[in-house]
Order: C-alpha cells, then structure tokens, then sequence
C-alpha cells in the first residue's frame, strides 16, 4: 500500500491537533508537517512537492486562492482539501476556481476525512457528505427549472437518489447495497442519466453536476 504523504495547514491548535489525530492511526497515512500559516506549509510544499495539502480556509497569512497558486507554480499537479466552517455555495466555487480536489465541513466526521483524503490521492475530487447535498440540492432546483423551460428530458427521482451517491464518491455496487436494489439496476439508471445528459463517463457526470449547480 502506497504511503500518502499529508500535510497539515491549520491555525487553530485544537483543530490541528484533532486532524492530525485522525490521521495518525491509519498506517498508509504520513504526516509530513503540521503548520499554522498558509506561508509555513508553501514552505513545506517546496520540500514535499508530491504531499496532499490540507488546508483550513481560517489561514490568517493568505487566502486560498494565494496559496493555490503558490504552491502550482512548484507542482502544477498540486492535490489541496479545504478545511471549513463554511457551506456557502459562493466559497465553495472561489475554492473550486482555485485548483482544489477536496471540500470538507469541520463537523464532519473523522470517517469522511479520511475518505476524502484517499479518494483525492487516486485523484477524485471529493466533497463532505453537507457538501453534496448542497451540490445536488443547487442541481435538482436547475433541472426542475430547465424541464419546465422544455430544454432537458426529464431526471427520475431514483436517477437524482444515484447522482448524489456518485458524487459523494460510492461505487455501483456500494450504492446497489445502500439502497437495496442489484448493481445491475445501479448502472442502468447510471447509463441512462449519461445518456440523457449527453454525459460520456462517471468523472464527467460528476462535473456536470457541479457545473448544474453553480460551482463550475
């Protein structure tokens, strides 16, 4: 198993000390280096160009779309989470513009940092289970209004259910399990919202539904 090597830009001790918790019982975790300004971790980047950054949007030296750019100019192929308080769509889409992979509530469970965290090393973006509720709500309110203007075939509610799931990052089979029904049926409803959409590939609906809702 690859080592994920991660580091940490946090101001807030306590919080810092809870992330670095989280992640120092999983053996295919490394923690790099733990800092509490956004210059000390460009700093950090520079000596570990290949780290997962994760990054608290309370960072007082410098702002993310700064710190984006930064460290792009030593790995163009930077992979960055934001760490935040907040669900507004409107700082969610600055972080996105900014080259983030990884959007993630402070109240969110340990669980979902870490899933996020490895689904971002395979190089998925990934959001915070309030996050894509957030997304597919936006989303589910544009294709409600497009039917109505007769631009769009109509999305099934079961289709909008399984949309959600692929964002938040599950597999057929792990959606077929959450909902009680066969894979098969899982990629038939996958299949047809590609098609509806005129969408080619699971990576692509998930930015359609991004787009949909505002954040591209």
């Amino acid at each position: 198993m690859d080592t994920i090597k991660i580091l940490i830009a946090e101001s807030t001790d306590i919080y810092r000390l809870g992330i670095e918790t989280a992640l120092a019982v999983h053996s295919d975790f490394s923690i790099i280096k733990s800092v509490d300004t956004g210059k000390k971790l460009i700093q950090a980047f520079k000596a570990h160009p290949n780290s997962i950054c994760l990054l608290s949007s309370n960072i007082p030296d410098l702002n993310i779309h700064e710190i984006m750019d930064k460290m792009k100019e030593i790995n163009q192929g930077v992979l960055a989470i934001v760490l935040t308080h907040s669900t507004d769509l409107f700082h969610l889409n600055q972080s996105l513009k900014a080259g983030v992979m990884g959007y993630l509530t402070k109240n969110a469970p340990a669980s979902e940092l870490i899933k996020i965290v490895r689904e971002v090393h395979s190089g998925e973006q990934a959001f915070s289970e309030s996050v894509s509720q957030i997304m597919i709500s936006q989303y589910t309110d544009h294709t409600k209004r497009s039917a109505l203007a007769g631009n769009k075939k109509s999305v099934t509610k079961r289709e909008k259910e399984i949309l959600k799931l692929i964002v938040d990052g599950y597999t057929s089979a792990e959606i077929a399990k959450m909902l009680y029904i066969s894979t098969r049926t899982v990629e038939t409803h996958r299949s047809n919202l590609m098609n509806k959409l005129g969408i080619k590939n699971t990576a692509a609906l998930v930015r359609y539904a991004m787009r949909e809702a505002g954040l591209r």
